[in-house]
């Protein structure tokens, strides 16, 4: 037991452990190759650490902490980020890791033996994976819950009902697509082709309707969670870190799981992680799902935190501009073909299928006749405020591909699922300088019942209310009904 075993009973308890708490959502097969992974790199850093001590424990020991630093960033950065003015910052944690290491060294070098170290780490390793297994057992057993939500509604608030039928659930958000009323009255455009395609589909259109919210993330965390957001410190001064928490009550949503719990498979065709199932883009090598244990590492902080910033001070903007237009398309023509796939599938329950198409949002890819314009065209608005005029232009082809989605979703499900028709908020080309905020928030809003009763929704319902009424309606529950607000959020970097 004095070996240094605990090198490599450190990625494999930090993998098995990530497992345990997301049992029901990955394999343990597509685990092994993540822990065969962290076990290789465990290996190369101890082999690398031996050139410097020639000895058996002492690179072990350095190794380790290395490892450590990278697998548990993520909450040693996040505590301080709550708890410290200035101390996550990584022009501070990284130098400081620097040092840290550097003086291990030298301690390393200069001590000679550790004649119990090794046993406790070992020990530790092992105690802290039976335990896991242990909680594995219990949890295989029905008792492992999901991560609870910080918007989580109050206990007894929700009413089991054995005889709601659980249609398939389709929630089909395109992204800044104003309502047909903002976009008549402030742009005198006419969008009634697309109103009418709805009505006859049976839809219900909210012609009032609002989001709550003008920034994405923070429309979809309230949205999703059926509440108004927390400690947001200052709305006209929204800031980075405003965002990096932001994520976090969509990780955990309230929607997810709440449908989850009545035996709801969940599809996630959006770029947002939720509950147990993160956005579907595999990493290298490693599958989308085991982002669930990943997503807390060093790299990944890495890469949300400071990737944005790398890109925009080392690259050409234009073609930053003209890769990020690139991707936007791709990306929505992947999650649309999944989501008219996933329609035409079966299924063994009930599904939720949550597909978030960024358009008619940036970048304007199509004109008016629904060509797709030149990438250098599209990527020179990026940094010149373009006007209204390349939006519209791009409300023919989103119109196209909104109705081509919701035929092929109601043939596929022979008319019986239930359809989301929402945005997340309205066309906002400037948060400065428009004479009237109020469109930044009226957003489209239409919903399909199968047996088309819309008799709980009314006109001006607002996103924060959207789930309550599905929830109430398909069901039994008797959530009551939050006041209809919109809070203007600034962000000033804009």
């Amino acid at each position: 037991m004095r070996s240094p075993a605990f090198l490599f009973l450190l990625p494999v308890f930090f993998v098995f452990h990530g497992f345990v708490e997301n049992y029901r959502f990955i394999s343990f097969l597509d685990c092994l190759s993540l822990m065969a992974i962290y076990s290789v790199a465990a290996l190369v850093l101890y082999l690398l650490a031996w050139l410097i001590f020639k000895n058996t424990i002492k690179p072990a020991l350095l190794a380790a902490f290395i490892l450590s630093f990278y697998f548990f960033f993520g909450t040693f950065h996040d505590f301080l980020r709550m708890h410290a003015i200035f101390l996550h910052r990584y022009i501070f944690l990284l130098p400081f890791f620097a040092v840290v290491t550097v003086l291990l060294i030298l301690f390393l070098r200069k001590r000679n033996t550790f004649s119990r170290l090794p046993l406790f780490l070992n020990s530790l390793l092992l105690i802290y994976l039976l335990i896991d297994g242990v909680s594995l057992a219990l949890g295989a057993t029905g008792r492992a819950l999901l991560k609870p939500s910080s918007y989580s509604l109050p206990k007894g608030t929700y009413k089991t009902c054995d005889t709601c039928s659980k249609p398939d659930i389709y929630f089909l958000l395109f992204d800044e697509y104003s309502s047909s009323r903002a976009l008549k009255e402030a742009y005198h455009y006419d969008n009634s082709g697309l109103d009418s395609f709805l009505i006859n589909e049976g839809f219900q259109i909210q012609k009032a309707s609002r989001s709550n919210y003008p920034i994405t993330p923070f429309s979809m965390a309230s949205m999703l969670n059926l509440s108004y957001l927390k400690n947001i410190a200052d709305p006209q001064n929204i800031k980075p870190d405003d965002y990096t928490n932001i994520f976090e009550p969509i990780r955990t949503n309230e929607v997810v799981r709440f449908l989850l719990s009545n035996g709801y498979a969940i599809v996630n065709n959006s770029p947002f992680d939720l509950p147990g199932h993160p956005a579907s883009v595999d990493q290298p090598f490693i599958p989308a799902k085991l982002k669930l244990i990943t997503n807390r590492t060093l790299l990944n902080y890495i890469v949300r935190d400071m990737g944005p910033w790398l890109e925009g001070h080392f690259t050409n903007p234009i073609i930053l501009a003209e890769s990020r237009a690139a991707q936007t398309y791709h990306l929505n023509q992947q999650l649309f073909a999944q989501t008219i796939a996933e329609s035409g599938g079966r299924a063994s329950g009930p599904r939720f299928v949550y597909t978030h198409l960024l358009m008619p949002h940036f970048p304007f890819e199509f004109d008016s006749l629904q060509h797709r314009r030149r990438p250098e065209e599209v990527a020179r608005e990026t940094n010149d405020d373009p006007g209204p005029r390349p939006y519209l232009n791009y409300l023919p082809y989103t119109n196209s591909r909104i109705k081509e989605l919701i035929t092929a979703i109601q043939k596929n499900a022979g008319g019986k699922a239930v359809i989301i028709f929402m945005s997340d908020h309205g066309f906002r080309h400037s948060l400065k300088d428009l004479p009237d905020d109020r469109l930044f928030f009226a957003n489209q809003n239409a919903i399909y019942f199968p047996d088309r009763d819309y008799s709980l929704f009314y006109d001006s319902i607002s996103a924060v209310n959207e789930f309550r009424v599905v929830f109430n309606k398909l069901f039994g529950q008797k959530i009551p009904l939050l006041k209809d607000s919109t809070i203007l959020l600034r962000d000033n970097r804009k």
